[in-house]
């Protein structure tokens, strides 16, 4: 008596456990790293505005040393248009970080996110905003391009709320 051997199935390798966040039983998702967006959001308004008191600052420097005139003060009006030259890209970076903070904190405009931490990256010259800049890009788009992050801006597009949206996507 011989036996035949039975064919074997090549093992499925086509998991896209990577790829898509899944629907999973009950309408849930996988969370990924949904729950990380308001906190992103918040560091969008928080260094916004910082940036934007470096701006002011800036601005007054330049005020100060056209305006008053000591004579120590008129021999660094050259520092003033230079640090105010460094101040004006970081005051509109800084009102764009906001904006687009307030609306990634109800999953709105990724895209307007996604701008606010590339240009965010041009206040580095300031060094004033270098250290925090680059953490805050690097952690926003490791969030910003995680699949579940991206599912959860199309839900609030399609006309979800924020708590909805909270809801669908199971914790960690």
């Amino acid at each position: 008596m011989s036996i035949s051997p039975t064919p074997q199935q090549p093992p499925d390798w086509s998991s896209d456990y990577f790829r898509d966040a899944h629907a999973r039983p009950g309408g849930r998702r996988e969370a990924g790293l949904v729950g990380h967006v308001p906190i992103v959001a918040v560091l969008l308004i928080v260094q916004g505005a910082l940036e934007i008191a470096f701006g002011l600052f800036g601005g007054a420097f330049l005020a100060l040393v056209f305006l008053v005139p000591h004579e120590e003060l008129t021999s660094m009006r050259g520092l003033g248009i230079f640090l105010m030259i460094l101040a004006v890209p970081a005051a509109l970076c800084g009102a764009v970080r906001i904006v687009a903070g307030i609306y990634n904190l109800r999953f709105r405009r990724r895209g307007l996110g996604l701008l606010a931490l590339g240009l965010g990256l041009l206040t580095l010259a300031t060094g004033y905003c270098a250290p925090t800049a680059i953490a805050l890009a690097v952690y926003g788009l490791i969030v910003y391009v995680n699949e579940p992050v991206i599912a959860a801006f199309e839900m609030a597009s399609s006309g979800r709320s924020p708590a909805e949206i909270r809801a669908a996507f199971e914790p960690r």
